[in-house]
């Protein structure tokens, strides 16, 4: 009951902000062919680069990264994962174009291998083997992929397939450019998907036989990448999605929608932009203190501690400038929150300094405000009913002087009627 009521509290005081940012000079942004794309701090949440980062998109195969990090969390390495009939029969992208005679249900393969064939090679077959492996269907684990997705906060997303394949024009794999951030700065927390990704050529056995396979990601080792997985499909486009680490610092990249050019590197090229821009963008002044960034509905009682419970609406004021990195998804997605349990105005009058919540998608920070309320403003809002308050006060006291003199009054006319007896 206790969660429910400080829920509805939380959002019955959420303020949100809509203005743009300041009128800082924005840096030049990286000029990018793919239609969507988005660069993260892993250690933070915070958007650095954004270009339609909502846009509900085809991700292909980097789709796999989160069909690989639900196996990674129900599988070991040395675990034995068999072809059925609907691995067995996909060809497109697989391991099984590298057996002579194709593969069979009942054919295994390590997970470990499994990993390796997903996230380097990007096989299909390997992907329905982990998918089937962990739910016992193709259609369970989409169902698996949903609630993880939903758990992340990537909430503009649909899967139904664990590999990306696009059944139509209509009928695939939806996400989004932050979604897939999300999804992909959880992936990596993940030792086994970091290290197989690091890899740029392994082999890996199927039922005895063994196959090479080189990794994709045009870009490993470059700049400071570190891993990736790529996608290609007739509606996603190219897809890239980029791990990085340099100076200290983690950035995921996500390009969606690039094209694939005559060699295939436009995404790459687009990656490496953005990322090399995400190490070099400054912050710019959002709001700076002093600003009034919203209101917040308070509780009191009339008389303080007692009487009838009334409301007031109170502004909310900056106390330190908040900076954010200048990009749209910031920019439409930024807002302030007062979470504070207390609510009580009189408790919070005299421009006391409170906590306030900086949330940008999942990215949360704690800023300093004030709730721009005194003592007198709760006088004023209630003037008309404090004086009928005190004329009433005034009437019964008089009454009272009245009576206590009346009763007065009558005792000694009783004692003097006593007297002359």
């Amino acid at each position: 009951m206790r969660k429910k009521f400080i829920k509805s509290i939380a959002l019955s005081l959420l303020v949100a902000v809509t203005l743009p940012f300041s009128v800082n000079a924005k840096a030049a942004e990286p000029d990018i062919l793919g239609v969507s794309a988005l660069v993260m701090d892993m250690d933070t949440g915070e958007v650095i680069y954004s270009k339609n980062a909502d846009d509900e998109r085809s991700p292909a195969s980097t789709t796999k990264l989160l069909t690989s990090l639900i196996f990674a969390e129900n599988k070991k390495k040395s675990d034995l994962i068999a072809y059925t009939n609907n691995s067995a029969n996909l060809t497109e992208t697989s391991l099984n174009g590298f057996i002579s005679g194709g593969v069979k249900a009942g054919d295994t393969v390590s997970a470990d291998d499994v990993m390796k064939a997903v996230m380097i090679f990007s096989a299909n077959d390997a992907s329905v083997m982990m998918a089937e492996s962990v739910a016992g269907s193709v259609d369970a684990f989409s169902n698996m992929m949903n609630e993880k997705a939903k758990e992340l906060g990537a909430t503009h997303s649909n899967f139904i397939n664990p590999n990306g394949l696009e059944i139509n024009s209509t009928t695939h794999n939806v996400t989004t450019a932050y979604d897939l951030a999300l999804i992909a700065t959880e992936a990596f927390k993940s030792d086994w998907i970091k290290d197989v990704m690091a890899e740029k050529s392994t082999s890996v056995s199927v039922d005895g036989t063994t196959i090479l396979i080189d990794t994709r990601n045009k870009i490993l080792g470059k700049d400071g990448n570190v891993g990736g997985k790529t996608g290609t499909e007739d509606q996603a486009g190219h897809c890239f999605v980029g791990y990085f680490q340099k100076d200290g610092r983690n950035l995921v990249t996500v390009v969606l929608g690039s094209e694939y050019g005559v060699d295939g590197t436009n995404v790459f090229n687009d990656t490496l932009s953005i990322a090399n821009y995400g190490y070099t963008a400054d912050k710019s002044l959002y709001k700076e203190a002093g600003s009034e960034v919203g209101t917040v509905t308070l509780n009191y009682k009339l008389f303080r501690f007692f009487g009838p419970t009334k409301e007031v609406t109170a502004p909310i004021v900056l106390s330190k400038d908040i900076n954010l990195y200048n990009n749209d998804f910031n920019n439409d997605h930024a807002e302030i929150l007062y979470k504070g349990e207390e609510t009580n105005a009189w408790k919070l009058t005299g421009n006391k300094t409170v906590n306030l919540t900086l949330k940008v998608g999942q990215f949360e920070e704690t800023v300093e405000g004030t709730i721009a309320l005194t003592t007198g403003d709760l006088l004023k809002a209630n003037l008309p009913l404090y004086g009928a308050a005190l004329l009433f006060t005034v009437i019964v006291i008089v009454l009272i002087v009245v009576l206590i003199r009346i009763i007065s009054m009558n005792k000694r006319r009783n004692r003097r009627n006593r007297y002359y007896r």
